[in-house]
Parts: structure tokens; C-alpha cells; sequence
């Protein structure tokens, strides 16, 4: 019987850098791949914290309606409170039937404006989720920015500790505590993008009207 002799199989040269090709194609691919999250995922963080930004100062004008509309609704005063040490709303019914107080009163009864008889009709968080943290929102007026009274004549309120108190009156007016019109005016800013945030939201308080402002760079003032 014959032996058939078998002849080792030798891979060419072709197929070992065809090999080698594939390798460095697929390192290639991954390091695109890389580079192109790490310039993305930044863009998606800044375009959601913009977005937030954003929404911000309509989810809190909202609110004022909201509030303004139940005072008028139900004949007694009720408060809208921004507290920026938790970054939180809160709406307050001072049900004045109950205390027999009016309105005004309310201003000045003790422990305002958690005064007797008041409940607390809602508590919302104004940084969470959305991506927006409560140590980017922050209260006052960029640097930079020197145009601060609105066209409606507003300036901005101060905090009083670290709260504002806005009352409606049954009749939907806000006033002080002497029974004047106040204009009270809250400004907010991302701190991370300041200027592309800058925001306003004011009453007038004769009309009960609020209105959101957002600072124009091009025009140098917080614009409608």
C-alpha cells in the first residue's frame, strides 16, 4: 500500500494581514465610537439642562396663576411661596373665613404665612429630575447683566431669609401690608449658563397679571 504524504497547510501572507487589517479596523471603529460619546454626551447634558432652564419659569408662573386663580375662586387669600434654600414651591390657604381675617390682615398675623388656620395645598420641588440639581438654579441676577427693571416697572424682590411670599387677594390683586399694590418680581438663573438662562417672572399687583421675562443678550434687557 502507498503512503500518501501530507503536506502541512501554510496560511499565506495574504490572510495573516488580511488579519492584522481587521484588528486595526475594529480598534479604529471603537476609538470613533469613544470620541464621538465623549463629545455627545456633554452636548446631551448642556441641551437637557437648557431645556430645564427653560421650562422653569413657565412651570412657576403656572403656579402663581394657579394660585391667584384659587384665591379668586374661593373668596380668600392664598399665598404662593419660593423658598431657595430647598429650590421648592409651596401654596398656602389661609382660609380667612375660618379666622375671620382679611386678606390684608393675613400679611401681618403671626407666623406668616403659616398663620392660624392656614394649610398647606401644595409643596413642589423645583430642581429635581430633568436635568437640572438644585445647586444650578440659583436666585438673583447674573453678573454682567446691567438692564434689571422690566418693562412692566418690576425690580427684583429680595429674599426675606430665604423665601418670597406672594398673597393674592379674593380679588386677585397683590398688595403690602398697608394695602398698596406690590410689584413683586422673582429672577432666576442656571449658574452653570447664566446669561442663556437669566429669567424673570413678575405680578403686577393692581392686576393680578404675571408675566415671564427672559434676558436677550442681543437686546442688552430681560424681554417678553
Amino acid at each position: 500500500m502507498k503512503l500518501i504524504k501530507a503536506h502541512p497547510i501554510v496560511e499565506t501572507p495574504a490572510r495573516n494581514s488580511e488579519s492584522g487589517r481587521t484588528v486595526i479596523e475594529t480598534l479604529i471603529v471603537i476609538t470613533i465610537a469613544c470620541l464621538l460619546t465623549s463629545v455627545a454626551v456633554p452636548q446631551m447634558i448642556a441641551g437637557r439642562r437648557l431645556l430645564r432652564s427653560a421650562n422653569l419659569p413657565r412651570e412657576i408662573a403656572a403656579q402663581m396663576r394657579y394660585t391667584r386663580q384659587q384665591a379668586m375662586s374661593q373668596r380668600q387669600a392664598f399665598t404662593f411661596q419660593y423658598d431657595n434654600s430647598t429650590k421648592t414651591i409651596r401654596i398656602f390657604d389661609h382660609n380667612n373665613t375660618s379666622c375671620n381675617m382679611t386678606g390684608v390682615e393675613v400679611l401681618s398675623a403671626p407666623g406668616y404665612p403659616n398663620t392660624a388656620c392656614t394649610t398647606t395645598v401644595l409643596t413642589m420641588p423645583m430642581a429635581t429630575g430633568g436635568g437640572l440639581p438644585a445647586s444650578e438654579l440659583s436666585y438673583g441676577i447674573p453678573s454682567g447683566i446691567s438692564s434689571t427693571t422690566l418693562d412692566d416697572g418690576n425690580t427684583m424682590t429680595a429674599l426675606t431669609g430665604s423665601v418670597i411670599n406672594i398673597t393674592f387677594q379674593p380679588n386677585g390683586t397683590v398688595v403690602d401690608t398697608l394695602g398698596n399694590y406690590a410689584k413683586p418680581a422673582i429672577f432666576l438663573y442656571n449658574n452653570q449658563v447664566p446669561t442663556e438662562t437669566a429669567v424673570a417672572i413678575s405680578v403686577l399687583g393692581g392686576a393680578g397679571r404675571i408675566k415671564v421675562w427672559r434676558y436677550s443678550a442681543s437686546a442688552s434687557k430681560y424681554a417678553e
